[in-house]
């Protein structure tokens, strides 16, 4: 009589590139969940129990953290507290970041679908035109819109457009050059595809093809450059607004903390919170921005 012995079918163990892609998808809803966290409480902090992030308060310059109890990241060199000010000031970083975005797609899908359909001499005069700006120093162009734009500051400002609005629309004219080159090079591989041929063979116009067949299968692609724009905006905007370019007070963002905070470091009194809390707010939220970008572009195989 023979004894068969059945011994458990382990799984196969994941490569070393399968548990990393796992780990990095992980990480990616990490990121999401501390992004939706930040945005909640960002979005709703007038609503929230903050200290009024523009109080002044002489009697307590440049308290240390207390860390149970308030000021939980101490104040700054007028008495304000810090804590209230880093997430006040995630509600003008983070809506840069996407509005900045949202229009640099807005700009650059149009330019760069227009000159990869259309093809020929129109292609090359627009992306020269193209290399032209991308060829400037950032901070030149910026200072350069923003001084454009600000000749008409009171004409803007009697239709509502403030200055912040003039900054989004520099920070749009910024980034729409990589969102640009992505959509032609999208609209070059999409325009010899079957369907494209099938519109063009049955009399489509060229702005029908564009709107109901290029821009739908260019979705991912742009979609991906979305989340790969937001944290480099939001960067721009942070150096912009240390280096005293960008957002001015009373207004508050990431930058503009980190600059007080190193105009306000001493090496006899220390302040280091002031520097280091606004830094780490910034730092994390790119990280979690860029690990979302990794996740949206290992998800759409982009």
């Amino acid at each position: 009589m023979f004894v068969i012995h059945r011994f458990p079918i382990s799984a196969p163990r994941p490569s070393h590139g399968e548990s990393l892609v796992i780990r990095l998808r992980q990480s990616s809803r990490w990121g999401l969940f501390f992004l939706l966290l930040l945005s909640v409480i960002a979005f709703l902090a007038p609503s929230l129990p903050f200290e009024d992030p523009s109080a002044i308060h002489l009697n307590q310059r440049l308290v240390e953290p207390a860390w149970t109890q308030a000021p939980f990241l101490g104040t700054d060199s007028k008495g304000r507290d810090l804590f209230a000010r880093i997430f006040f000031g995630a509600r003008v970083s983070l809506a840069t970041g996407l509005f900045g975005s949202l229009l640099a797609l807005f700009i650059g899908i149009p330019w760069g679908s227009i000159a990869g359909l259309l093809g020929g001499k129109v292609d090359r005069v627009m992306m020269r035109i193209a290399d032209a700006m991308e060829s400037m120093p950032m901070v030149v162009l910026v200072l350069f819109l923003l001084s454009i734009l600000s000749e008409y500051r009171m004409e803007l400002d009697a239709i509502g457009i403030g200055r912040m609005h003039v900054f989004y629309l520099a920070i749009g004219l910024l980034f729409w050059l990589p969102t640009a080159r992505i959509a032609r090079a999208e609209a070059l591989r999409l325009r010899s595809s079957s369907f494209v041929q099938a519109a063009q063979s049955v009399g489509s116009s060229r702005s029908r093809i564009l709107i109901r067949h290029l821009l739908p299968n260019m979705a991912p692609s742009l979609l991906v450059m979305l989340g790969i724009t937001v944290p480099r905006v939001v960067l721009m905007e942070a150096f912009l607004s240390f280096l005293g370019l960008g957002v001015e007070p009373p207004s508050i963002s990431w930058g503009l903390l980190a600059a007080d905070g190193l105009a306000a470091l001493n090496p006899l009194v220390g302040c280091w919170w002031l520097l280091a809390f606004p830094a780490a707010a910034l730092v994390a939220s790119l990280l979690a921005l860029n690990l979302v970008a990794d996740g949206l572009r290992d998800r759409l195989g982009k």
